[in-house]
């Protein structure tokens, strides 16, 4: 598909789309961590009964939240690779000049 091509896409845009990924990324994974680990530890803690009130569907939950995350951070990646790639093929131009022939002309 040619909306998912990076390689179309102007840098200014991959940067915001980076930029996007990122503040995702971070929103996302602030307390998942954290609330994963609460998590099983009631269950663990109360058993059958944390698993009544719904504490496997809020870690089901928890696997999602961290899907999107993981996701999040591949599209952080892909824009970060595309980028990079393209100041290398940058500043590869830069480092052979090219040599100008100046040819000189006689005034007759």
């Amino acid at each position: 598909m040619a909306i998912i091509n990076l390689t179309r896409w102007p840098a200014i845009l991959i940067l915001a789309l980076a930029g996007g990924a990122a503040t995702a990324f971070a929103f996302v994974t602030a307390n998942l961590f954290t609330q994963a680990m609460a998590n099983v530890g009631f269950i663990r803690q109360h058993g059958y009964m944390a698993i009544e009130e719904g504490a496997l569907i809020q870690l089901s939950l928890l696997g999602f939240w961290g899907l999107l995350a993981l996701i999040a951070y591949l599209v952080f990646k892909a824009c970060e690779v595309e980028l990079m790639f393209r100041y290398f093929n940058w500043a590869k131009r830069g480092e052979q000049p090219e040599r100008r022939r100046f040819r000189f002309r006689r005034n007759s």
